[in-house]
């Protein structure tokens, strides 16, 4: 770290990563629902994409999320 270098801005990140959460549990819930089948745990299939999002979410910030929201105007 370099003394120029501003210390990390915890604050943002959890903002980030509670809002991946539920953006991911979201996903998460729309595929489990879109593809249920009885050997399909809805645990992993809401709680990996959400886990996943949120950290992503939280340490890349704002350009993981203009990356994904391009890749979704993209048509997916």
């Amino acid at each position: 770290m370099n003394q120029n270098d501003e210390p990390y801005d915890w604050e943002r990140f959890w903002i980030h990563f509670v809002c991946g959460a539920l953006i991911g549990a979201g996903l998460g819930l729309s595929y489990w629902i879109r593809h249920w089948y009885v050997g399909y745990s809805g645990w992993v299939c809401i709680g990996l994409p959400a886990l996943v999002v949120a950290l992503l979410g939280g340490v890349f910030g704002d350009r993981f999320w203009e990356g994904l929201a391009r890749f979704g105007r993209s048509g997916w």
